[in-house]
């Protein structure tokens, strides 16, 4: 095997293990399932399967036999049609990737799907006619005298990419349009080259260091967008604390403390450890940045009733039917819910009432459900009190955020309120 053969095969299955590695990468660390992702995804797939099928006519070329003879053929083939197929996926790219930044036009990647199709129809056509390549009696690939309108096409997409990139290069960094140049310009000049010298692959090697090159662009954006993600969630969580830890509440607890102090000193002391507890809940979700187990929530949720029960004695009654606790949710979660029904929905009426805390485990999903038998109210209308609409707000980001969760409230003025959490079983159970 000569040594040019040797370093084209190796360059490219060097290629074939560096896509691979960003095609794994891409799906396990990728933020979002968009458009954009599932593009670039595509043309790190077909550069993988382009650089293989190089890869193997190469090894293949020269060699005897009915399996070599297939290969050959095969491989030789694909190359062809490949080419053609990963540069209309790079216009699918380009052109979702600029529509993040601004409007643009379907209609260059519905020109490119045309003349990639119309590219491969010559490429069969070629099979028979051997206009572009033969491959003789010894399994060795010949360029043939239209060998040049093959790259032209190729040519003819690139040049399209550049007017499109150079169109729309207003809505782009710098640093975007370095990348996209670099991308276009370089597997330019490689198949330029390629029209006149053959024997070394140009072409693929530049391909692949240029997607290496957008691939460390999008693990930028990926990152950028993980701590924005971040700071968001932080804020949320800061937001529900805040509107947990009220002055009214605060003082009641204390209060309620301190009367049990002189009259029940055991059980002042049990009030205390569970309102040290409750504080920290809400402070520990500051730190709690994933998802913390349900039965840490619960915990928190009992802190919380055991104070409102201090206060409002059998005014307040709580039913619990925990079935199923083995799953996650974000941190405070719970305890925003369960003190609306509360404070809404108990506590304004004068006989009191009871809230029913409930978890199930579906074929599909979790369901969390918190009922009460309260006044209920007209869920058009928003409180008065800002705590709580901020509260139930984050409450349902977070969940949407962290655990594809859904939070729904139904309320019924006179007969009480419902909600109910729904987590999808492949996002919060263990």
């Amino acid at each position: 095997m000569s040594t040019i053969r040797c370093i084209n095969i190796s360059l490219e299955l060097f290629g074939v293990f560096l896509s691979l590695i960003l095609i794994l990468s891409l799906l396990l660390y990728r933020i979002e399932k968009d458009a954009l992702n599932s593009c670039f995804l595509k043309v790190l797939i077909l550069n993988t399967l382009l650089l293989g099928s190089d890869a193997a006519a190469w090894g293949l070329k020269g060699r005897p036999g009915t399996a070599a003879w297939y290969g050959v053929h095969t491989a030789n083939f694909l190359v062809y049609v490949l080419g053609y197929f990963l540069l209309t996926a790079f216009t699918d790219y380009l052109v979702n990737y600029i529509a993040a930044k601004g409007p643009v036009s379907r209609k260059p990647v519905i020109l490119m799907r045309g003349l990639a199709l119309t590219a491969v129809l010559l490429v069969i056509i070629s099979q028979f006619n051997h206009m572009y390549y033969l491959i003789d009696e010894n399994n060795v690939y010949h360029r043939q005298g239209l060998f040049w309108l093959s790259q032209m096409w190729g040519i003819f997409c690139i040049v399209l990419n550049a007017g499109l990139l150079f169109h729309h290069r207003k809505k782009l960094s710098d640093k975007d349009i370095l990348v996209f140049t670099v991308y276009i310009a370089l597997p330019l000049l490689a198949m330029l080259i390629q029209i006149f010298v053959y024997g070394i692959a140009l072409l693929y090697l530049s391909t692949t260091i240029t997607i290496l090159c957008i691939y460390l662009g999008i693990q930028e954006e990926e990152a950028n967008k993980r701590r924005e993600k971040e700071r968001e969630l932080t804020q949320g969580r800061i937001a529900v604390m805040l509107s947990q830890i009220q002055p009214h509440f605060l003082y009641n607890s204390l209060l309620g403390i301190k009367q049990l102090c002189d009259t029940e000193p055991r059980k002042a002391s049990d009030a205390l450890v569970h309102f040290s507890y409750f504080l920290r809940g809400n402070l520990d979700s500051l730190t709690d940045i994933r998802l913390i187990p349900f039965s840490k929530e619960i915990n928190h949720v009992q802190d919380y009733l055991y104070l409102e029960k201090m206060r409002f004695e059998e005014r307040l009654n709580i039913e619990w039917d925990i079935t199923f606790d083995d799953f996650f949710l974000p941190p405070l979660t719970l305890q925003p819910l369960v003190e609306n029904a509360v404070r809404y929905g108990i506590t304004e009426q004068e006989e009191g009432g009871t809230i029913w805390i409930q978890s199930k485990l579906t074929s599909d999903a979790v369901i969390i459900t918190i009922i009460d038998d309260g006044c209920g109210f007209d869920t058009a209308e928003t409180k008065a009190d800002g705590h709580t609409h901020i509260g139930i707000t984050n409450v349902r980001q977070r969940l949407e955020s962290q655990c594809h969760a859904s939070l729904a409230i139904i309320s019924i003025p006179g007969v009480g309120t419902k909600a109910e959490i729904i987590i999808p079983l492949k996002e919060g159970i263990l």
